[in-house]
């Protein structure tokens, strides 16, 4: 287990670490009218891999095992089932980035509609990345991703050449679905294991988690082409700026989050509670530190972390980016709230509302304030949805925990960790 979970950390690593470098890069090879086009296109293909993936990834690595470990199907036909859901959210991501198009500036909307192809790739490797994670496989899963993601900077070149954001998206698209043949070849090996198999159930079980991910994305990425529709190209670009440097802080806290995630779970549902309030209060304490610190470090050293980072609109995005540099202990903490509320039955509602209330908090700011502030307003509205879901996760885990350190409050489910595997990370 201890070995699966650093694996999962470097997955997260890499995954982020070469996201914002290509951003960097592409920032510091285009001018600002170019780069601004280009952030967008950025944007839109996380918005559209998120939102087209719809819980297929989270379902697959809780449904998935938990189906195979009960029995309920044969095991071949349940992993074809999910490698169908996932070769057909790929269209799914495409159109979606198509229709982004059709909002963006004009300027945006030839690199927003090449990038669809990204965003399919980014579903694909999605897709074979959770269906090994399902049976027990976590080192493929990043080289898989690694392919994919390092193939999309033969953009960079591109860039320096032609100052095109169009030229640079088509190449970056093609890069990283050219990288993610191998993962294409998982899927569809996976789904000629089982020709006659169905995607309904899993596409079925995944519906409440694909809902979440599209008020997540409500609440954060969509700003991105909200404010393209009320402040322009480069407020746009600026934002998305904003928000790639700002997860910078945020990378470290999730993965410590979702890996101590199970344990967690485990001990609860095992009743075993005071050691899982000791992991909580860990973690809790952990995830303060490296909120307050990443927090602190955006804030006092913005200027020359945006001129690395975001390239020719550094200055706009340095401008802009207090906001979020001060919601990052809050945020970091109700990391806490959240995987620890989604392994309770009867909570995943409450998880649900919290984030569609800040999702609306978010827009309703963001909208009005983007008129008057450009980016700033933003990023704005965005840091208040961030604070506004997080409060409203930790007042629903704060009495729960409560009730079940008193032992009448509901358990966890179990995870498929057992606890004597689970040890390490206490």
């Amino acid at each position: 287990m201890a070995g699966a979970t650093a694996w999962r950390l470097v997955f997260l690593a890499v995954q982020g670490g070469s996201s914002v470098a290509l951003f960097a890069a592409l920032g510091h090879a285009l001018t600002e009218p170019a780069f601004a086009a280009t952030a967008i296109a950025q944007g839109v293909i996380v918005i559209a891999q998120s939102i087209g993936d719809f819980g297929l990834s989270q379902a697959a690595v809780t449904v998935l095992p938990a189906r195979i470990a009960a029995g309920r199907g044969a095991p071949a036909e349940l992993l074809a089932g999910a490698a169908t859901a996932y070769l057909g959210a790929t269209g799914l991501a495409l159109l979606l980035a198509l229709a982004a198009a059709l909002i963006v500036p004009s300027a945006a909307a030839g690199p927003v509609a090449v990038s669809g192809l990204a965003a399919a790739a980014a579903v694909v490797v999605s897709g074979a990345d959770g269906t090994l994670r399902s049976q027990g496989e976590f080192r493929r899963p990043v080289l898989l991703m690694a392919a994919s993601e390092l193939a999309g900077f033969v953009g960079v070149p591109v860039a320096a050449l032609t100052d095109s954001a169009f030229w640079t998206c088509a190449a970056v698209a093609l890069g990283m679905a050219a990288g993610a043949t191998a993962s294409a070849a998982v899927l569809l090996r996976l789904r000629r294991a089982a020709p006659s198999a169905t995607a309904y159930p899993f596409a079925r079980a995944s519906l409440p988690l694909g809902v979440s991910q599209v008020f997540i994305a409500l609440a954060t990425r969509a700003d991105t082409l909200l404010a393209g529709l009320v402040s322009g190209l480069v407020a746009a670009g600026t934002f998305e700026g904003c928000w790639r440097v700002y997860q910078l802080s945020q990378y470290l806290a999730g993965g410590l989050a979702s890996a101590a995630a199970p344990f967690i779970a485990d001990r609860l549902g095992a009743a075993r509670v005071p050691d899982g309030l000791r992991i909580l209060r860990r973690l809790v304490l952990r995830l303060l530190a490296l909120g307050l610190a990443g927090g602190v470090v955006l804030y006092l050293l913005r200027t020359p972390i945006a001129d690395v980072f975001a390239g020719a609109l550094g200055p706009s995005v340095a401008r802009a980016l207090a906001p979020l540099a001060i919601v990052s202990p809050i945020q970091a903490v109700g990391l806490v709230g959240y995987f620890t509320l989604i392994g309770q039955d009867g909570q995943r509602r409450a998880v649900l509302g919290a984030i569609i209330a800040g999702a609306t908090v978010n827009l309703a700011i963001a909208a009005p304030l983007g008129h008057e502030l450009g980016a700033r307003g933003i990023v704005i509205g965005c840091a208040a949805g961030q604070a506004a879901t997080t409060v409203l996760l930790l007042a629903r885990l704060a009495p729960l925990l409560r009730r079940i350190r008193a032992g009448t409050g509901d358990s966890a489910h179990p995870s498929d960790v057992p606890p004597e595997l689970a040890g390490p990370l206490q």
